[in-house]
């Protein structure tokens, strides 16, 4: 699984993926079963044999079979990628490993922090007379890219996507800070197998890691997400299906929703039906969609959104 998705929930890793039923979170696998029962209320996909759960306000991690291996005593807590992960505890942020034991406290001025990628993690720091910019940390917390951008994403292939002002144009800075690829873009998404995801002049394309444009993917698509194990999620209006990284239709776009794939499955639903499709867009796990109940009514959410 790609760093960028790491530890999100309804993709599978590890055998297993995080799905709220009911009104919990808890952990099914690749035949629908539950395997780690829902008692969270929240919680991570498995990252590194990891995931990050919410018990009693605070958060956690749990092994691949519900033992909590981490106690709950975070606000938040990141993803394990590359060994550590990012968590909030009061006003700033702690790197942590696998252990629990702190490798790096962040101060007040850091307000946000991505998943580690290439050894490093886009972070968002306070900066001049009360703005937020982004840069980039190490695992000790060392400040490699100064914040100076108005948005970042993960690390991906040694490159990262940055804005340059609020509003303006994407591009990718290297593990220095410096462009590899000018900001020239309306939007963009990580790198992958190669290619990136880009937009300009409302028309989609995948570049290379020099940015030039290798597939032309045009106007048919209103987004185009990183490419993983091969295929990319794309979208018409509120209908999502696939491409090839030559830019193939490969499912059709008749999905109301579908997440990337992740060990050979997709969450996909259709209708009043959910559940997990292959990579041909037939359903291998699947069941109805649950009837809304007063919570979903509520806060106004997709009553799909329980298993």
């Amino acid at each position: 699984m790609k760093n960028s998705l790491a530890g999100s929930p309804w993709l599978f890793s590890d055998g297993l993926a995080a799905v709220l039923i009911k009104n919990k979170w808890g952990y099914i696998d690749r035949q629908g079963h539950v395997a780690i029962a829902p008692q969270y209320t929240a919680a991570s996909g498995f990252s590194e044999g990891l995931a990050a759960v919410e018990v009693n306000n605070k958060y956690g991690f749990i092994d691949r079979y519900g033992k909590m291996v981490i106690k709950p005593q975070y606000d938040f807590a990141l993803a394990f990628t590359e060994g550590v992960a990012a968590c909030s505890i009061g006003d700033g942020f702690h790197i942590i490993d696998r252990n629990g034991r702190v490798l790096a406290e962040l101060g007040e001025d850091c307000t946000d922090v991505e998943n580690f990628s290439c050894g490093l993690a886009a972070a968002e720091f306070i900066v001049g007379d009360g703005d937020w910019r982004y840069g980039a940390i190490d695992r000790t917390g060392k400040l490699v890219i100064k914040p100076k951008f108005s948005f970042a994403y993960t690390f991906e292939e040694d490159l990262m996507p940055v804005v340059v002002n609020d509003g303006d144009k994407w591009g990718f800075v290297n593990k220095e800070g410096i462009f590899a690829i000018a900001p020239e873009f309306d939007e963009t998404e990580s790198f992958s197998e190669g290619l990136a995801p880009a937009m300009k002049d409302g028309k989609w394309r995948f570049i290379n890691h020099e940015g030039h444009d290798v597939v032309m993917l045009g106007e048919r698509f209103d987004h185009v997400d990183t490419l993983i194990e091969g295929r990319s999620i794309v979208k018409i209006g509120d209908k999502s299906g696939a491409i090839d990284k030559a830019g193939n239709l490969i499912i059709d776009v008749r999905f109301d929703n579908l997440n990337s794939f992740s060990e050979g499955l997709a969450y996909a639903r259709i209708g009043d039906t959910h559940g997990f499709i292959n990579p041909s867009g037939i359903f291998e796990i699947q069941k109805p969609v649950t009837k809304a109940t007063l919570i979903d009514k509520l806060m106004k959410r997709g009553n799909w959104i329980r298993w």
